[in-house]
């Protein structure tokens, strides 16, 4: 209700019996005399009683239908303002979802979901044998989304632009593990690795720190790319990393960056 113990005592003392002095009060609410006027004074502050101007001073409760009406509305009131407080709250500590995959089968299962659900973009570094495994649902990405598929390997026909090594994937095997890194929209992620067994770890991630790890390695392999292919991938770099720190700009900002 808003009242502590000894300002309740002192109401209900008050509705019993009014007006009344400080002293009578203190007697009948059990309230010390110590305590008393500093009690009246918070609960005239809170307009819950009335004081008279006449010497000594006598106090009159506030009518309870008034008080429960006071009551009802600031109760309102702030249940309102938790309700925004809460609202905010869980807004900025919304937990974002991370998921660990075990097992191939559930690795690829997560990766069609999560290619089937791009709405705007998928770049994709996976070898053939993933590619092959996830040929279907990348055949049903929309036209109109922009695709980009790396590998260190041959790839298979694929809609989209591939950027590919054609290395020979047995020979590359005897170097590497299979690994697949995958980034939907620039929010979500799919990345770990890619060996058909149900040890297999990756994981599916809208943790922004994590999808950053993961844009990070594609830029990395598309500029590497770029470099030794002698081909542009600016376009394809700006679009990934279109909400990441601008890096560049900011070293030429410090004046670190050699000109």
């Amino acid at each position: 209700m808003g009242f502590c113990g000894s300002d309740a005592r002192i109401y209900l003392a008050l509705l019993e019996q009014h007006p009344a002095t400080g002293y009578e009060l203190a007697r009948r609410a059990g309230v010390p005399r110590s305590a008393i006027y500093h009690a009246l004074h918070r609960l005239l502050s809170d307009g819950l009683i009335q004081e008279s101007d006449r010497k000594p001073a006598r106090y009159r409760p506030l009518p309870p239908e008034r008080l429960l009406s006071r009551l009802e509305s600031d109760g309102k009131r702030r249940l309102e303002e938790l309700r925004e407080a809460f609202t905010s709250i869980a807004q900025k500590q919304q937990e974002r979802l991370t998921v660990h995959l075990r097992g191939y089968r559930s690795m690829l299962e997560e990766a069609t979901r999560l290619i089937l659900s791009c709405r705007e973009s998928l770049f994709a570094s996976l070898w053939h044998r993933e590619a092959l495994a996830l040929a279907e649902p990348l055949s049903h990405v929309s036209s109109s989304r922009e695709v980009v598929l790396f590998s260190f390997t041959e790839l298979p026909r694929s809609p989209g632009r591939i950027l590919s090594y054609g290395i020979d994937e047995a020979e590359l095997e005897r170097h590497w593990p299979h690994k697949i890194i995958l980034v939907a929209d620039r929010t979500v992620a799919l990345l770990g690795g890619a060996e058909p067994t149900q040890s297999n770890t990756a994981l599916f991630t809208e943790e922004p720190v994590l999808v950053e790890t993961a844009i990070s390695n594609l830029v990395l392999d598309l500029t590497l790319y770029g470099q030794r292919f002698h081909t542009d991938v600016r376009p394809l770099v700006e679009s990934l990393t279109r909400y990441l720190a601008p890096i560049e700009e900011l070293a030429r900002k410090a004046g670190t960056l050699p000109e």
